[in-house]
């Protein structure tokens, strides 16, 4: 870990402080980790930096939505804090729309267009041990309401990936692999839309393997990356510049010839694609600034 003026560093048993080219070093317990110490180090040896830094790494955030824990009712009636797999989804909800009933009107209007047939997002309260929640589908021409246990599967991801977007405290970033897998694709530009929005207030680091999603993006968000022939990722694969300047000539195509792989984003691709096994990830970084794709490809894109 380095500072201004400070550099730490462990080598075996040993930490070894060096502060403004000055060094010491302080001896490790048998078979304890340098991670788990670091932290515990006195404020002048920088214990407190290493703690803030270790924190905010925890505080990171692997979306990785459970879909049979997101059904089950939520042991508690309310939950400020979205789980990381959504296992607390109708606790979570539940707290914003009785804290942020605005951001909760704005998120019941996006799952209309997520969840076809969506009228309306309603709350029962379970007892037992414990008060809990259960989360309730109201849809248009069905009696009743339907439970998130009777929900499909697509529909609790839906319900999942709009929870993590209107997190109205979201951790510093979020990491998301295959975003839109079970969503429809005529909601991917809302979807764009609605990372773009989120990304004023957080980072986002997404992984898809959908054309289509990155068809979406403005000509300056993407960065590809390839693997190459000795594994080694290449970042990036093509350079920026040559990205913008390909979408006004491919009109938003995806396309490659034998010499490089060529993406062009936001408008619709006007051919079919095959995509091999390979990456995409699409980082929205906080600020509103753009964001960054990463395609990394095991394959080439194949036209049928």
């Amino acid at each position: 870990m380095a500072g201004p003026g400070r550099r730490i560093e462990i080598k075996g048993s040993k930490i070894i402080f060096d502060v403004d080219g000055k060094e010491s070093s302080a001896s490790l317990r048998e078979g304890s980790l340098g991670l788990s110490t670091l932290p515990k180090l006195s404020p002048e040896d920088g214990g407190e930096q290493v703690e803030a830094l270790a924190n905010l790494f925890a505080s990171f955030r692997v979306f990785d939505v459970d879909v049979a824990a997101a059904r089950r009712p939520s042991t508690q009636p309310l939950s400020p804090r979205f789980d990381n797999n959504a296992a607390n989804l109708a606790a979570f909800l539940a707290y914003v729309a009785n804290h942020h009933p605005d951001r909760f009107a704005a998120l019941v209007a996006d799952a209309r267009r997520f969840i076809p047939g969506l009228e309306d997002l309603d709350f029962e309260t379970i007892g037992g041990a414990g008060e809990g929640t259960v989360l309730t589908l109201i849809e248009r021409g069905l009696p009743g309401s339907t439970t998130l246990q009777e929900a499909s599967y697509g529909s609790i991801r839906a319900l999942a990936l709009l929870a993590l977007l209107y997190d109205p405290a979201p951790p510093r970033l979020t990491c998301i692999e295959e975003i839109d897998h079970g969503l429809h694709p005529h909601v991917l530009d809302r979807l764009v839309e609605l990372l773009r929005e989120a990304s004023e207030r957080t980072q986002f680091l997404i992984a898809t393997h959908s054309p289509p999603l990155v068809n979406r993006l403005r000509p300056a968000e993407p960065i590809v990356c390839e693997r190459g022939e000795d594994a080694a990722s290449r970042i990036p694969a093509i350079e920026p510049e040559l990205v913008r300047q390909m979408e006004a000539e491919l009109h938003g195509e995806i396309a490659e010839d034998q010499a490089s792989l060529l993406v062009a984003p936001m408008a619709r691709p006007r051919r079919r694609t095959s995509v091999g096994d390979r990456d995409l990830v699409v980082s929205l970084p906080a600020g509103g600034e753009g964001g960054t794709a990463f395609l990394a490809p095991t394959r080439r894109l194949r036209w049928p």
